[in-house]
């Protein structure tokens, strides 16, 4: 019975012409953003291999010098783009691409493509997976808001109660037909994002590929219940696709934008002034107990020359300047350290807010579960940061522990005993992107409120029909 339905209402939408029309619509917008997106991937990945090589290059290149000003010339920690970034964007463009690493501080991410692109571009910036969240619903209303008023008012309805209608088999037919109908558009979208890349995708995961299409799925399917929900209770189509249409403002377009707002208000976020200011400091001043630099430093000699038993820094068998820089350094990290888990802990608090709203919106779930899955998300960002972080801390060590076994006591800054060896020595930076069981980790609270919604909407349709009336 269920096949029947399906094939009569795929057959009436056909000659009605509405749902190819709809179809061939949704296929044609998001083929034509997937395309735009991957030409965009493209550039970027071209440009960020362009830059990686000539930065390191200028390393290798920079012929004798004092290692610590080598250090000061810095290298640059390039983050690589998940393919599936070309269908959910997420927060890469505003993180930056690009971390520079040098002695005694920390940085944040540079190049933002969102800095870099010109104003018009916000107009016109949209990627597949805003188009999924957002068309999909429409989609929905459009196939399903006189799913069964269409029968009522036509009489249909009426009839087939006097037959005995099976009405479980008779709502899940109803269910099916734009089921399908979305799911090829999510199939498409999945497929086609990994085909137009090829090869050339570097962190292209089947895993998260299938799960991001199994919340795509999902959210389709919590629509269509709605949809169909709706359509059962509202006797009149037109009322019912005001009801669908006041549904998808609100979850689509009204409270991502308040939730946003309200987590500026509430996690609000340091200036950047303020933020390097307050490390500066911690670190100058000193941490509670600690001492200020200029104690630190006293101390830290006290102790090196004690340990060696000599009387003047210069007369050390090491190199004093940089046993000095590595105590600073270890320092100074231990201070970044501080304030940059504060700085993520308030990115968690809004990452937090929008979860909460996602309770209400289930359009704001699945966007998250998608920028989980393709890696554009803030753990994902927060990882690499990481990553990133740990490479500077072992770069500069690596030069100031070979400073210290290749001079002694204090030499003069403009000394130049370090070469190309030494530079070419240092690895360069290879970032591992976290596995798929990473993405499902910090996905749960998604999963948890797409699968949410599904019971919601299965009780709410159970409900539905248990009232429906010819």
């Amino acid at each position: 019975m269920i096949r029947a339905i399906v094939v009569k209402e795929m057959r009436a939408q056909w000659r009605e012409g509405r749902m190819p029309m709809l179809w061939l619509l949704g296929v044609g917008l998001i083929g034509l953003i997937l395309l735009v997106s991957v030409q965009r991937w493209e550039r970027l990945q071209q440009e960020i291999a362009q830059v990686e090589a000539a930065t390191r290059q200028q390393w290798d290149e920079q012929g004798a010098n004092h290692p610590h000003r080598a250090a000061h010339f810095g290298l640059y920690a390039f983050r690589p783009t998940s393919t599936l970034s070309i269908i959910e964007p997420g927060l890469s463009d505003y993180f930056g691409q690009a971390l520079w690493l040098e002695p005694h501080r920390r940085n944040v991410g540079r190049f933002e493509p969102a800095q870099d692109a010109l104003p018009s571009i916000r107009f016109g910036d949209v990627s597949a997976g805003f188009l999924l969240a957002t068309l999909l619903p429409l989609l929905v209303i459009a196939l399903t808001y006189d799913a069964i008023g269409a029968e009522r008012q036509s009489g249909t309805l009426r009839m087939l109660y006097a037959n005995g209608m099976r009405r479980r088999a008779w709502i899940a037919g109803k269910l099916a037909m734009p089921m399908l109908c979305l799911a090829s558009l999510v199939m498409m979208a999945m497929a086609a994002a990994l085909w137009l890349t090829g090869s050339s995708g570097t962190h292209a995961d089947l895993a998260r590929t299938l799960t991001m299409g199994a919340a795509y799925l999902a959210y389709a399917m919590v629509l269509v219940g709605i949809g169909v929900a709706v359509s059962i209770r509202v006797s009149a189509s037109r009322t019912a696709l005001l009801v669908l249409l006041a549904f998808w403002l609100v979850t689509t377009v009204a409270i991502p934008a308040v939730a946003a707002g309200v987590a500026a208000r509430v996690a609000t976020l340091p200036t950047a002034q303020s933020f390097w200011s307050a490390i500066e400091r911690d670190y100058q001043q000193g941490l509670p107990g600690d001492g200020d630099l200029a104690t630190r430093g006293l101390r830290y000699d006290k102790a090196l020359l004690a340990r060696y038993g000599v009387s003047r820094l210069d007369d050390l068998p090491v190199g004093a300047a940089a046993m000095r820089r590595l105590a600073r350094d270890a320092y100074a990290d231990r201070v970044h350290t501080l304030h940059f888990d504060a700085l993520w802990k308030r990115y968690q608090r809004h990452e937090d807010m929008m979860r909460m709203a996602a309770l209400f919106s289930p359009a704001l779930a699945v966007r998250n579960l998608a920028m989980k899955m393709a890696g554009t998300d803030l753990s994902h960002q927060r990882h690499y940061d990481d990553a990133a972080e740990h490479y500077r801390r072992v770069v500069n060590r690596t030069i100031d522990e070979w400073d210290v076994a290749h001079s002694r006591g204090m030499p003069s800054s403009d000394a130049r005993y370090a070469d190309a060896a030494l530079w070419r020595a240092i690895p360069t930076f290879q970032y591992a992107s976290p596995s798929a069981a990473f993405a499902w980790r910090s996905a749960l609270p998604e999963i948890a409120m797409l699968a949410a919604w599904g019971v919601m909407v299965m009780l709410g349709l159970v409900w539905s029909m248990r009232r429906m009336r010819p």
